[in-house]
């Protein structure tokens, strides 16, 4: 040891292990030894190991798990937090249990290597000390994985000491219960109000599951603040919700509440999931329910090999393993940018550029980590866990970075600034452009007959589908007013009588470019108010063109709802009937001045927020901030803005834009940003950069601090797009689709074309060829330019 003892680091709660897998690669210790690094803490298999030091070796070995009963005759522990891995959360079992086997690995200077037995008594205390410290303590992503399921620890309730509790004689027996409401048939999910005893059924969920909201109606006419959900009573306690607080809370008096109807907690069992398992469950499952939803009935033939690696799910990850094979396998320009990448950082497993390598790597060149199904050991993975590269990637980001489910959609432009922001750091990966195009407005003002044209870039197209352009619409209308009444009248839907609207994806399109009648609208030629003409077109065509059909809607009480359409798309398509090309001849551009009357706060928002008991200023500024665009959006600015000291101050309402001003920026941003640290007009200079995206400009003001203070250089304006271009004719590459009600939970997969011409339904680590792709039933598509 001599000569290398010097170099093990100290080991504090602060230190990041990372010895679940090698950071070069994707081997665990079920694939061979890992080698962790005393030095740095950092694992490595057999191949990738090679400076002297001494490292803990680690070897796993798959044993058939016994039985729960031959475990331990013990009851389960009690649920009380929603978490995994911690006391009172949840553990993730499987059908196999692990033996780990540990021993001392010596290289020394001099290139001599050892093994020596764990815990033999001629090894120095510091060596036997950090061994037995790297074993208990949790790595790097088991600290993320706590970190993301840790749910909000239930605070106790304002309520619990000075409950009122009426003296109605009501005593509750132990069962069955009902909804109070006569004609509200509900016998689960059940809530016992603690004031008086009544029981009314819990809130319908977004999938129409659930209860009738009967609790919630009497709360709102009782004012009765707290209730507990009947069947997860227990001595240890119970799901208790706080109208009034709007959570869950924990009733610290709850055995006496009870007591006061009769109800004996120190008797209670569990006879109901509580809402941390319901939640659990709901995150934890869905991989599981959905693998043959698609194609179903249909063997389909395993693929394995370069092309058909799979990225096993962690836990909701199925959005993110999705967007990455779309983009690993099919842009080729990311994939050759990042493999001829040579990291140069000394922080190799939170460096998005290293992680990213390896993944595209081995996608291609998979190895022993995509082989036969029918050949897998036990407990073996057929593909890799890309852990590493989802904390990075989600790191700082309040979605990102949990475990819950997400839109697929909304990650994938997350990775796509994630790859600008790498770009700005090192230019020779700038690869996003590929998938990078301009929309065009084209605004013509109807008083004068003058045009303004504006463009902006995208890298994903969203389509909105009209329903009312459906092959079968009346039918399908028809549907959906039988179906309500069914609803309505308790009785079962049987899926094979639905009828889906079939909307061709091509009129998706030229509702996309239809024009659009702008009011208010102030003409810079006659200063007066009018109305303004508005069409949409591509500027330019992308190498790869990615569309999201927008299929979530919300309903008139603000639930989200998945619009129940086919669409009709086509392999090859040509979109060249939608460029734009700026300023045509016989075209009056419109002189500079405001193009755009001051936004004034849509009253029927304001109403609707201030209904709900937020103030009128704040309401008027949640309105104004969000553009109109809705009361949900709205709603989200002001829980969003709660802290802020002038929420309920007068709304200053911006001046027009001109059509030769820069973009006025959010004054919120800028606040943000200056917060920080930075002064305004450097948070203005990098809100003006990004587009106004806040999220990019806080990258842009770190990774560029040398221009912060730099005048910009005085340029005459230029219409020129240094962006890819070429005809408008594309072929299907790819395409992700969504099962479920909401992108807030349900399964991703996606399917992909290969070179040739062959489909392949990618289902988390499980990929098989396709027999019947559903393209109909898409959300996202990647069209590869012909």
């Amino acid at each position: 040891m001599e000569g290398v003892i010097s170099g093990i680091s100290p080991l504090t709660h602060a230190t990041k292990i990372y010895k679940d897998q090698c950071v070069f690669c994707f081997d665990t210790p079920l694939h061979g030894p890992l080698y962790v690094d005393f030095n740095n803490y950092w694992a490595y298999c057999s191949l990738h190991i090679s400076k002297p030091g001494i490292y803990l070796k680690h070897a796993r070995e798959v044993k058939e798990r016994k039985s729960a009963a031959d475990e331990s005759d013990d009851p389960p522990a009690k649920i009380t937090r929603l978490a995994i891995g911690v006391e009172g959360g949840f553990e993730d079992k499987d059908q196999f249990e692990y033996e780990d086997i540990y021993s001392i690995h010596i290289r020394g200077v001099d290139g001599t290597v050892q093994d020596i037995e764990f815990g033999a008594s001629s090894l120095p205390d510091i060596v036997t000390q950090t061994a037995n410290n790297v074993i208990a303590f949790s790595s790097a992503g088991q600290q993320d994985q706590n970190n993301q399921w840790e749910g909000e620890v239930r605070k106790n309730s304002k309520h619990s000491d000075n409950l009122l509790q009426l003296d109605n004689g009501v005593k509750v027996p132990p069962g069955p219960w009902k909804c109070s409401i006569p004609d509200c048939d509900k016998t689960d999910n059940l809530w016992m109000n603690l004031t008086c005893g009544s029981i009314f059924c819990g809130r319908k969920y977004f999938d129409g599951t659930g209860g009738n909201n009967h609790a919630v109606d009497y709360y709102d006419q009782t004012k009765y603040p707290l209730s507990v959900k009947l069947g997860t009573i227990t001595p240890q306690g119970g799901d208790v919700y706080s109208y009034e607080e709007d959570e869950m809370v924990i009733d610290t008096q709850l055995a006496k509440h009870l007591q006061h109807f009769g109800i004996d907690m120190m008797q209670c069992q569990q006879t109901d999931k509580t809402m941390n398992e319901l939640e659990i469950a709901a995150n934890m499952n869905f991989k599981f329910e959905c693998d043959n939803i698609l194609e179903s009935g249909v063997a389909l033939k395993p693929v394995f090999g370069p092309g058909y690696l799979g990225y096993v799910n962690m836990g909701n990850t199925c959005y993110m393993n999705s967007v990455l094979q779309v983009l690993i396998n099919c842009v080729g320009k990311i994939s050759n940018k990042y493999l001829a990448h040579s990291a140069q950082s000394s922080e190799i497993p939170t460096d998005f550029g290293a992680q990213f390598k390896n993944l595209i790597y081995y996608t291609q060149n998979p190895g022993k980590y995509s082989v036969d199904p029918e050949g897998l050991k036990p407990g073996q993975e057929n593909g890799v866990r890309p852990a590493l590269l989802k904390s990075i990637v989600g790191k700082g980001h309040p979605e990102f970075s949990s475990t819950r489910q997400q839109d697929a959609h909304e990650y994938f432009l997350h990775i796509i600034s994630t790859l600008e922001k790498e770009e700005r750091k090192t230019p020779s990966l700038a690869c996003a452009d590929d998938l990078c195009f301009e929309v065009e407005d084209r605004i013509q003002c109807n008083a004068s007959q003058k045009v303004l044209y504006k463009s902006r870039k995208e890298y994903c197209l969203s389509l909105p589908i009209p329903l009312d352009k459906a092959s079968n619409y009346a039918a399908a209308l028809a549907w959906e007013t039988r179906k309500s009444e069914l609803e309505k009248a308790g009785e079962k839907i049987k899926p094979e009588d639905s009828v889906k609207y079939k909307v061709s994806l091509l009129d998706c399109f030229a509702t996309f470019s239809a024009a659009e009648i702008i009011q208010d609208f102030l003409s810079p030629a006659t200063n007066q108010k009018g109305t303004a003409n508005k069409t949409t077109g591509l500027k330019t065509f992308p190498n790869y063109l990615m569309m999201q059909a927008r299929r979530f809607t919300l309903t008139a009480n603000w639930q989200p709802k998945k619009l129940d359409v086919l669409l009709d798309v086509p392999e090859e398509m040509d979109l060249e009937h939608l460029r734009s090309s700026g300023l045509k001849p016989g075209e009056v551009e419109l002189p500079s001045g405001p193009t755009e009357a001051p936004l004034e706060p849509d009253p029927t928002i304001v109403e609707s927020l201030m209904g709900m008991g937020f103030g009128f200023e704040a309401c008027r500024k949640a309105a104004y901030h969000t553009k109109n665009a809705g009361p949900e959006q709205a709603m989200e600015w002001i829980f969003g803005h709660m802290d802020d000291p002038d929420l309920n101050s007068p709304l200053v309402i911006e001046p027009p834009k001109t059509a030769t001003s820069e973009p006025t920026v959010n004054q919120d941003d800028v606040q943000m940003l200056c917060a920080m640290g930075f002064t305004p007009k450097q948070a203005t200079k990098a809100l003006r950069k990004c587009d106004n995206n806040l999220e990019r400009a806080a990258d842009w003001v770190f990774s560029h601090a040398d221009e912060l203070d730099q005048d910009e250089p005085e340029s005459s304006p230029s219409t020129a797009s240094t962006l890819p271009d070429g005809p408008g004719r594309y072929r299907l590459r790819a395409f992700i689709s969504h099962m479920g009600s909401s992108t807030a939970c349900g399964h991703y997969v996606c399917h992909i074309r290969d070179k040739e011409g062959r489909w392949a339904l990618y289902n988390d680590e499980k990929i098989a060829l396709s027999v019947t792709p559903p393209k109909d039933m898409a959300y996202m598509y990647l069209y590869e330019r012909m």
